[in-house]
């Protein structure tokens, strides 16, 4: 048999590509020059893959047609489905909230001034004559009562000047009656009488002018009150006018603020107010002076509240509150937090109505509390959202979950009382 031949390779390195496709070539048969020796697979085996093929094909095609009959069918149910078979699902994205049934009650508007307490009176003694302290009667900070001495001054010289008056006075006395006597016998002229009697009266001027100065050595006080400064000590000598002492009246004691042009018609004279201190105290006074004219720098008016301070415990200078209520309207007591602002900046609260609807209602404020406030403006019984009023808004329509007065959730946001 002859020799299968075989390519030369050449001398020159050719691409990989090339020689790739030469190695897997066909032979081309001996003595027949361009044909290709037979296949190398069997033709029984050829035609089974052909088969295997055909059906791989045909399982294809009915799968795709099943597929759409499939879908068809699909939509043809959906469309026929009843309308109200997709209420549940709408309901189920309506957010949810927490409402709380609200009952308005009777509670009085409230003007809230802010001030500071200050003493009834407050007098500084001075000195009505000039002289030495010898004598301090009181202690700072003592109470004393009306004409209890606090001090006194060297009355030595006074002593002697009153001594000296009564000298005077008595023989302006004997001047005088010796003059009259005379005088009602004739040998005294009438106005030698009169000048006996002017001198009388100037010597028993003299003597009253003496004992006053002398008096003025005492300093006393003139109310019951707080001896809450001294000026002088033992051995200081003052002068006429000189300041001796701070005497305060704490009882009552007053509470005095501002109020301003627009809420003064609120204010009356004897009104009853509500004082807590800056402490914690709290107690009611009667307000007895509003003034009739306006501070030119703050255009606000005075005003003063009397409060009982018997033991003196109230110290002036302390800030205070006042509280005046008036005119009683129906309010709902309900937490600071529930207070929002709608798109014209409104205050007011979000209620739910009977649609289970969110209603944004304005309200006014009518008094505010530490822990809640009072709001008018709202029907005597609403729906109000307790949580979740943040994440809906005016018209939306929610799913409402009624929160019991004395729940959990009510006492955590201030509404279990």
């Amino acid at each position: 048999m002859a020799a299968r031949s075989t390519p030369q390779r050449s001398a020159t390195c050719t691409s990989s590509a090339t020689t790739s496709w030469r190695r897997w070539r066909r032979p081309t048969l001996p003595g027949r020059a361009g044909r290709t020796a037979a296949s190398p697979w069997p033709e029984s085996e050829m035609r089974a893959s052909i088969g295997v093929a055909a059906l791989i094909a045909l399982g294809l095609t009915g799968w795709m047609a099943s597929g759409q009959e499939a879908v068809r069918a699909w939509f043809q149910s959906s469309e026929a489905a009843p309308v109200e078979a997709a209420a549940p699902a709408a309901a189920e994205r309506l957010a949810r909230v927490r409402v709380m049934t609200s009952t308005a009650a009777p509670v009085s508007r409230e003007l809230v001034l802010h001030g500071r307490t200050e003493p009834n009176r407050a007098v500084t003694l001075r000195a009505e004559t000039h002289g030495r302290v010898v004598e301090l009667l009181a202690a700072k900070g003592e109470r004393v009562e009306a004409g209890q001495p606090i001090l006194r001054l060297d009355a030595r010289e006074r002593e002697a000047m009153v001594a000296q008056a009564s000298a005077l006075l008595r023989q302006r006395q004997l001047e005088y009656e010796a003059a009259r006597r005379l005088g009602d016998r004739g040998f005294q002229a009438e106005n030698q009488v009169a000048a006996a009697i002017a001198q009388l009266e100037a010597a028993r001027a003299e003597l009253r002018f003496r004992e006053v100065s002398l008096g003025h050595t005492l300093v006393e006080a003139p109310f019951a009150g707080l001896l809450n400064d001294r000026h002088v000590e033992i051995g200081d000598f003052v002068d006429t006018g000189d300041a001796l002492a701070l005497l305060l009246e704490h009882d009552p004691i007053l509470v005095t603020a501002e109020v301003s042009e627009t809420r003064k018609r609120h204010v009356q004279v004897g009104m009853v107010a509500e004082v807590e201190l800056a402490d914690g105290t709290i107690g009611e006074g009667e307000l007895r002076f509003l003034s009739r004219q306006a501070d030119p720098s703050t255009r606000t008016f005075r005003v003063e509240v009397q409060a009982a301070n018997p033991t003196g415990a109230i110290p002036a200078g302390m800030s205070a509150r006042l509280r005046l209520r008036f005119d009683e309207v129906p309010a709902h007591e309900l937490s600071a937090a529930l207070l929002a602002l709608d798109a014209q900046h409104r205050l007011g609260i979000k209620v739910v109505d009977e649609a289970d609807v969110v209603r944004f209602v304005p309200i006014d404020l009518v008094r505010a509390e530490r822990d809640a406030v009072f709001v008018a403006g709202l029907p005597l019984e609403v729906r109000v959202i307790v949580v979740g009023q943040g994440f809906v808004r005016d018209g939306e329509r929610v799913v409402a979950v009624d929160v019991e007065p004395g729940s959990l959730t009510a006492n955590l946001m201030g509404l279990g009382r």
